[in-house]
């Protein structure tokens, strides 16, 4: 496996869709910068904090993901490469592992090139975050947790469907989805917790409402809004969805409220995810 994971990581850094990639995150990270600068010129604005942009690369990682995993692992299925592999001694329990190390390294150095690219032009442009940079490399680490959970689900998807194109197709159905599922989800906790602050007296407790004040969320108390299974399955949602996940990162100047619970969820996916891929793979018929 060693051999195989050397290989494959040698074929990776010297292909040219891992450069692509590259340099399309990069630009995509200078461009964000600069439609900034020009809102900020044509708006006026005198003090500009770009700590949410810093994360930008956490919103899009599943997209990026998707394209690099339809280019890179999609045309071993077309081509016969993991037939050729198998050929040579290896298992599939292998091959699909060495796969999602490569494209679990190369979703990650997208995300920090993405991340450094901002860091360095919104410094020389605006000069001011909210974030001490400690804290931005905490929320990057635990970003990068829910990076390679994307990318474990991609290559699930790419088991399944056996075909660069309708992954690229399926992948992006399912990123615009979670998207959109993160959207309700946060705008549904956000009603519900502003229910919570004009609750009765007495509904909370002094402890609960210092916590509901601090962070303007508060887990498990019930309102008219959302209450019961909805409100535990939204919470948990709220927790586990990466794009969730990275909203969050931009509206806090610490680490997010129940940050712990962020990296349970994003390795319970890691490892459904790859057990689920292990098992579909080995069933495969490559002949």
């Amino acid at each position: 496996m060693v051999k195989l994971i050397k290989a494959e990581f040698k074929r990776c850094f010297s292909g040219r869709v891992f450069w692509l990639m590259v340099l399309f995150t990069f630009v995509l990270a200078v461009s964000c910068n600069i439609i900034r600068l020009i809102d900020v010129r044509v708006s006026k604005e005198k003090e500009v904090f770009n700590d949410s942009m810093l994360y930008i690369g956490l919103l899009i990682a599943g997209l990026l993901v998707v394209v690099f995993i339809s280019f890179y692992t999609g045309p071993e299925f077309d081509g016969g490469t993991i037939r050729n592999k198998l050929i040579a001694g290896n298992t599939k329990a292998e091959i699909y592992l060495c796969n999602l190390a490569v494209c679990s390294a190369v979703s990650v150095i997208l995300q920090y090139v993405f991340f450094f690219t901002v860091y360095v032009f919104s410094n020389m442009f605006f000069g001011a975050f909210h974030h001490p940079f400690s804290v931005m490399m905490k929320l990057q680490l635990i970003g990068s947790l829910g990076v390679v959970a994307v990318t474990a689900i991609i290559i699930l998807i790419m088991m399944i469907v056996r075909g660069a194109a309708v992954t690229m197709v399926v992948g992006m159905i399912a990123a615009i989805l979670s998207f959109a599922m993160s959207v309700c989800v946060i705008n549904t906790l956000e009603e519900h917790s502003e229910c919570l602050f004009y609750t009765e007296e007495g509904y909370l407790t002094d402890e609960q409402y210092e916590v509901l004040n601090e962070h303007s969320y508060i887990y498990g108390v019930d309102s008219e809004e959302c209450g019961g299974a909805k409100l535990f399955i939204y919470e948990a949602l709220y927790d586990g969805l990466p794009v969730s996940q990275a909203y969050r990162f931009s509206a806090e100047k610490e680490l997010p409220y129940h940050w712990q619970y962020m990296i349970i969820y994003d390795i319970a996916i890691i490892v459904i995810a790859t057990a689920a891929g292990v098992l579909v793979f080995r069933k495969l018929n490559l002949k």
